[in-house]
């Protein structure tokens, strides 16, 4: 009967350490879990308000746009080092709305290291900025500015040239042949695009 409770003593006794670090894994999976919650919605503010900044660009509002951009460089900061996949596509739609924003400003165009964000966030973001600056080239030509769309043009022509050697499989740069299929038809329909106006003003 003693070597029963002694047993039983120390079942306890082991029950007591794996109860604990029960708890102690429930707490650090709480606040694992809070950090991602927290990283999940600050990408989801970028992604947002980089929408935002991207319309706001192709309205001609450059100061409101560049407020909206300001006022995210701390978030791209903290978020700077996660590897989250949420965080990939904050950073790829900040680089998107950024670039655009400073070529249509005719500001220089800045590396990844100093937007904070990581190489292939910045590719990706670049592939999608070819079809904003598609959005630019109609409205120019719409408003009569060939000078303008062309010079346009001949940034995203050269900005495709440059993406088009990158190869890398999808699990290091996800989506971005993809990205770059739908920016050869860009291309290709701006420079008709461009002809058709010519041909049509006598230019």
């Amino acid at each position: 009967m003693i070597y029963f409770y002694i047993n039983v003593i120390r079942l306890n006794g082991h029950m007591d350490e794996i109860f604990k670090a029960i708890r102690d894994a429930v707490s650090e999976l709480d606040n694992k879990e809070n950090e991602h919650k927290a990283i999940r919605d600050k990408s989801e503010r970028i992604v947002r308000e980089c929408g935002r900044a991207v319309q706001l660009v192709h309205a001609s509002d450059m100061n409101a746009a560049s407020q909206i951009l300001d006022s995210l460089k701390q978030s791209i900061f903290e978020l700077a080092e996660s590897n989250a996949p949420n965080v990939l596509i904050a950073q790829q739609e900040y680089v998107e709305a950024v670039m655009l924003y400073d070529i249509m400003s005719g500001n220089p165009a800045l590396h990844y290291a100093e937007l904070n964000v990581k190489p292939d966030a910045y590719l990706l973001g670049l592939s999608d900025l070819i079809g904003e600056l598609r959005r630019e080239i109609v409205e120019h030509l719409r408003k009569d500015d060939f000078a303008r769309a062309s010079e346009l043009f001949d940034v995203m022509s050269g900005l495709y040239e440059h993406l088009l050697p990158v190869r890398y499989s999808n699990s290091i740069l996800p989506g971005f042949r993809r990205k770059l299929d739908v920016s050869r038809s860009m291309v290709e329909q701006c420079r008709r695009d461009l002809l058709m106006f010519k041909i049509s003003k006598n230019l």
